[in-house]
């Protein structure tokens, strides 16, 4: 017998039956059971509520009749006067209880006092009946998606069909049919392309400038366009890739690609950065960043901005504007609360001068006064909403004298510089993707011409006027695209006062504001033929078209120095001979002679490429020293 069948034979033995099972229980029951006697004696001790009712009044009776009494009187024996006391007070204190007359001067001044006090207590408890606190910039970051569009979650790929708000740290993928839209609050808006994925990385308001570049999102595979709407000073919008990153204030921007990354600006500027070097682009140009290669800025092939995906995102990044530009205008105006048309200005302005004179401290006071010069501001962009423009003057003026007064006039010169500093570029950052044209540019202009004004180099002097004069460009480029050529006449006599500083050497331009104006100009140039090659009907004056020339540069400048050029030869020369097949490198070679074109520095590259490069059986050196002679050629026939 096995040990199994043992086990199983000694469990079946052991046992025990039904029957005995229930003969054990039936006598632990009769057991475990209160005896008779004891439930009996319980039910005679215990006694009923009537009788509980009667005990009780017995011993509350007994209570109040004798120690409750008792202890009372002897209270009142402690606490009364003696009869010899209670005669001396009231002779002590009844000749002062003799009602005093006041004067009627006295009781008016006493009441407008109080009423005074009252009034700065339910202004201090209610600040939203007289001014409303300023708003924060819309900081919601939302997805729209077109297609097939997926976030990752939870390590898990989720379809997204509808818009949902999205947050750091999120992962976002389209499909081969699907796009998708990022609109990154006031501050731009991100496209994604076809089988594209990115990663969010900072998506907080960018209220102060860049000490460290902090990537917005990464790009880790296919192709995003970028619109940033923030002012230059500010920290801008920073895409992270494997070869670099590439930071956009304000301007539209390309970025793609598989081995090496593309980045075209269509339009203002942008920053590539690469090992700790700034390479600045402005429109028109474009640079490609490669694991092991020195980057350089070269122009945008012809083409360029009639292809699809540039002239669909330029269509759409020009309706964004406007409509962040409307939403920061309404929600300016939104703020303003009474308004200097209204019966009831004068009590807000009483209660502005009240809660000023009874706010405590240097840097309280000079809050307050910052507050009251953002009301003005609010009240300027209500009456404009409203169509009250003649009306406008007066708040403006009373916002720029009260910033330019707080700069001049206060002890502590380094606690009005950051509090004027935060003011003033709230107030830019509300008033960023206004264009001349638009309903709120005059605001945005005595805005940035304040900040100029302003003492200790809270903004240089330039920059009001830098920033003006870009605007003023951008908006003549687009007014060209669009086919409007009936109003160029008017709004370039208007612009040209300003575009005088661009004529001759010495400009006092920022060199990367000289390059974008310059590029504006270019463009404006070239969309200016583009539509006369369309045969529009209304054709443009030749007198101003050779104006507009006049401020084109001959020749651009060399940007790279003799270091970068030897590192690009050096790049080149790697890439060529990666191959062993003659063929092979020819073809690479013919490709690297198509990435230099219109490359500022083309002919010093060829010189050092000529050098550089063997003979062997690709004779290298005989075609570098044909492309330099077509180049040559090239240039002279262009002069």
């Amino acid at each position: 017998m096995s040990t199994e069948d043992l086990l199983l034979r000694l469990q079946r033995d052991l046992t025990p039956s039904a029957g005995a099972q229930s003969r054990i229980r039936a006598r632990l029951q009769a057991r475990m059971e209160v005896p008779a006697a004891l439930r009996a004696a319980k039910a005679s001790l215990t006694p009923t509520s009537e009788s509980k009712r009667v005990i009780w009044e017995r011993i509350s009776a007994s209570l109040l009749a004798n120690r409750a009494h008792g202890f009372l009187a002897e209270l009142r024996g402690w606490f009364a006067a003696p009869e010899g006391l209670s005669q001396l007070l009231w002779q002590r204190f009844s000749s002062e209880l003799v009602p005093v007359q006041q004067s009627r001067h006295m009781f008016w001044g006493m009441k407008w006092a109080a009423t005074a006090v009252l009034l700065v207590f339910v202004v201090q408890m209610s600040p939203r009946i007289f001014w409303a606190s300023p708003s924060a910039a819309l900081s919601e970051t939302m997805l729209l998606p077109h297609g097939t569009v997926s976030i990752l979650v939870d390590e898990v790929w989720q379809p997204v069909t509808q818009e949902v708000t999205l947050r750091a740290g999120m992962r976002i993928q389209t499909g081969a049919d699907g796009q998708a839209s990022i609109v990154l609050g006031d501050d731009g808006v991100v496209r994604l392309d076809h089988g594209t994925m990115i990663d969010l990385v900072d998506l907080s308001d960018r209220m102060e400038p860049a000490s460290e570049l902090v990537p917005t999102l990464s790009l880790f595979a296919g192709r995003l366009w970028i619109q940033g709407i923030i002012p230059a000073n500010l920290r801008g919008l920073t895409v992270f890739t494997p070869v670099g990153l590439v930071t956009v204030n304000g301007g539209s921007v390309s970025i793609g690609g598989d081995r090496e990354m593309r980045v075209e600006v269509y339009d203002r500027s942008a920053v590539v950065t690469r090992n700790g070097k700034n390479i600045p682009l402005v429109a028109g140009q474009g640079v490609t960043l490669r694991a092991t290669d020195t980057p350089f800025a070269q122009k945008l092939p012809d083409g360029s901005y009639q292809s699809p995906w540039a002239q669909g995102n330029l269509t759409l990044d020009a309706v964004h504007r406007q409509e962040v530009a409307a939403l920061q205008q309404t929600r300016l105006a939104g703020r303003a609360r009474i308004l200097p048309t209204s019966t009831l200005y004068p009590v807000k302005r009483a209660v502005e001068a009240m809660d000023l004179f009874l706010t405590i401290g240097d840097e309280a006071k000079m809050q307050k006064q910052l507050q009251h010069a953002d009301t003005r501001l609010t009240e300027a962009a209500a009456l404009l909403a409203q169509g009250q423009t003649g009306a406008v003057a007066l708040p403006l003026e009373e916002y720029r004298s009260t910033l330019v007064a707080l700069a001049t006039g206060s002890g502590d010169a380094t606690l009005a510089q950051f509090l004027l500093k935060q003011v003033v570029s709230q107030n830019a950052s509300d008033l960023a993707a206004t264009l001349p044209g638009d309903q709120g540019y005059m605001l945005k202009q005595v805005v940035l011409e304040t900040s100029s004004q302003l003492a200790d180099g809270v903004s240089a002097p330039d920059d009001a006027r830098d920033s003006l004069l870009l605007d003023a460009l951008s908006v003549l480029t687009q007014t060209v695209e669009t086919g409007n050529l009936q109003a160029l006449p008017d709004m370039w006599a208007q612009l040209s006062p300003q575009l005088q500083i661009l004529k001759g050497g010495t400009s006092s331009l920022k060199p990367e504001v000289q390059r974008e104006a310059l590029a504006s100009l270019e463009m404006l140039s070239l969309s200016l033929d583009q539509q006369e090659e369309l045969g529009q009907t209304q054709k443009v004056d030749p007198i101003l078209l050779q104006q507009i020339s006049a401020y084109l540069p001959a020749e651009e400048a060399p940007t790279l120095s003799e270091s970068d050029i030897q590192l690009i030869v050096a790049g080149i020369k790697q890439r060529i001979f990666v191959y062993h097949l003659t063929q092979a490198r020819l073809n690479q070679f013919t490709q690297e002679l198509k990435a230099l074109e219109g490359h500022a520095d083309q002919g010093r590259i060829l010189r050092r490429l000529y050098f550089a490069l063997p003979g062997g059986p690709e004779n290298f050196p005989d075609r570098v020293r044909q492309e330099i002679i077509r180049l040559g050629w090239e240039k002279a026939g262009q002069q």
